[in-house]
């Protein structure tokens, strides 16, 4: 990261690292962190098998606990909305699965209202708490990094000549110039590159027969 940041994007300045620009931080949180990397680390020999186990445990326990939250229903009864009010929450006005229950003032401990069978250790509910709530926008990021991917896999030839691009700005074709990116995804990242100017690149590369 650091490396393509150099490369890609320059800096007039001393370089430094944070959290709070990497890339798809929606993703790469500290909480999903073992989700995320414990396999790796278990198949290059990092993670001892106990660790390992106890992993397992834990992913197969989240994994039950959304498969069961998608299929409790909660209903509009007057009881159900009662429940809800109590929490400072609106009462529902047609039935749901339990998870869709996204509401700032409802937390998954409030479901145990609706489920007994929902009582589980406190790590895997937060981490199933936190992928409900945030599943809209953890799936968009999810498709962002798929599409990312597809992009690095486009690669300019070393022959390719950015000056000829019709419909470029000047200002884009400058840094293209300079930075002279090797793939489309490296060229996502330079400032100032649009989408607009990444679909041009695209049609191009179609158009000349690269692709």
């Amino acid at each position: 990261m650091l490396i393509d940041d150099l490369v890609t994007k320059g800096t007039a300045e001393p370089y430094r690292m944070f959290t709070s620009r990497a890339e798809y931080r929606l993703h790469l949180r500290e909480d999903n962190a073992d989700l995320r990397l414990r396999e790796r680390g278990y198949e290059v020999g990092l993670v001892n098998e106990e660790d390992y186990q106890i992993f397992l445990e834990k992913k197969g326990a989240i994994e039950k606990t959304l498969s069961r939250t998608s299929g409790v229903r909660v209903n509009p009864t007057k009881k159900n909305n009662e429940i809800l009010q109590q929490w400072g929450s609106a009462p529902l006005k047609k039935e749901l699965p339990s998870r869709n229950i996204k509401r700032p003032e409802v937390h998954f401990k409030h479901l145990f209202a609706f489920d007994q069978g929902l009582r589980i250790f406190q790590i895997v509910r937060d981490q199933v708490e936190i992928q409900v709530k945030y599943d809209g926008y953890i799936k968009r990021q999810l498709e962002q990094i798929e599409k990312f991917k597809r992009w690095e896999e486009v690669s300019f030839p070393e022959e390719f000549d950015f000056s000829s691009v019709i419909g470029l700005s000047t200002e884009v074709m400058e840094k293209l110039k300079k930075i002279n990116p090797t793939s489309l995804g490296q060229a996502s990242r330079i400032s100032g590159v649009t989408p607009a100017a990444l679909s041009i690149l695209m049609v191009n590369l179609k158009k000349q027969g690269y692709l």
